[in-house]
């Protein structure tokens, strides 16, 4: 967010404006003595070259051209007003996970892990003095550690990921534990409500007035935890080859259970499935069990 404003007041203010202050509130973009002239507004290369082009040809005047560049003033100092009053800046969550960038470890202090302890207690169990001196000589190996490179900011999950991993050479005990375990859980603090409200929506089209007895902890939950794993459709599915050896070995043992052994007997899926079929049907008519099709053909 501090990137976003800074980049916005790049394209109508003085660099030196910008040079002298780093929080996004302390920079004075209303001041007229920043901002930069008109015709070196940024205003991308396509806009710039029709604007001249225009103003080449005559179509428009210098006034006109003077009167855009005043347009385009007013809308980017009203667009940094507004996200300066918009963007949760001051929010103390955000700046204390500063820590977890490790550009920023020099500017960071175990203030700012103890932050998320003390706030997801239930989640990060580092309670008592032991805990947190423990948890601030972690800190301390993390702020002198050699300074690491990283290409962009997708990287930085990959970084805790194996801080997770590093182990002392001599001890072989875990080197940043703790301290892993609080980045990480900053890392996964969702940034909006979007997916909270996608659930709710997804609650409400499966859980209707005709299916208003489906369980929370049961049928609901089973759906809407396929629905939101995005699994492709169950004609797509191919099983594992394990499971569909197991699938036939459990298959031929149901079948010669079903034979009880009789040596000579082949019957089929679909010939058990028929003869219980026709059981069933001789149950409900009251005529008893069918006689074995392989003894009336012994008599035969």
């Amino acid at each position: 967010m501090v990137k976003f404003v800074r980049k916005l007041c790049s394209k109508f203010m003085v660099p030196a404006a910008l040079q002298c202050h780093e929080e996004p509130c302390e920079i004075a973009f209303k001041e007229k003595a920043n901002h930069l002239p008109g015709r070196k507004l940024n205003i991308r290369f396509t806009t710039r070259a029709k604007l001249n082009r225009l103003l080449d040809e005559g179509d428009i005047t210098p006034q006109q051209v003077d009167s855009f560049h005043e347009a385009v003033l007013c809308f980017l100092t009203s667009a940094v007003d507004y996200a300066l009053k918009k963007l949760p800046l001051e929010e103390p969550l955000i700046k204390h996970a500063q820590f977890v960038d490790v550009r920023q470890r020099a500017e960071s202090d175990i203030e700012d892990v103890l932050y998320f302890v003390e706030r997801f207690p239930h989640l990060l169990p580092y309670h008592g003095a032991e805990e947190h001196d423990l948890l601030g000589e972690e800190f301390l190996n993390y702020q002198t550690m050699p300074m690491i490179s990283l290409q962009d900011e997708t990287e930085m999950e990959s970084f805790w990921a194996e801080m997770a991993t590093r182990k002392h050479k001599v001890t072989g005990a875990k080197e940043f534990e703790r301290l892993a375990a609080v980045a990480k859980l900053v890392l996964v603090l969702p940034h909006a409500n979007a997916d909270a409200e996608r659930v709710f929506s997804v609650v409400g089209l499966k859980k209707t007035k005709r299916r208003n007895s489906l369980a929370l902890d049961g049928t609901l939950s089973s759906i809407m935890t396929i629905k939101m794993a995005n699994l492709e459709p169950c004609f797509k599915w191919e099983p594992p080859s394990d499971i569909i050896k197991a699938s036939k070995k459990a298959t031929g043992h149901h079948i010669r259970d079903i034979e009880g052994g009789k040596p000579g007997t082949k019957f089929s899926t679909v010939d058990i499935l028929r003869q219980r079929l026709r059981e069933k049907i001789e149950e409900s008519r009251g005529q008893g069990t069918p006689k074995d099709p392989s003894s009336e053909e012994g008599q035969n």
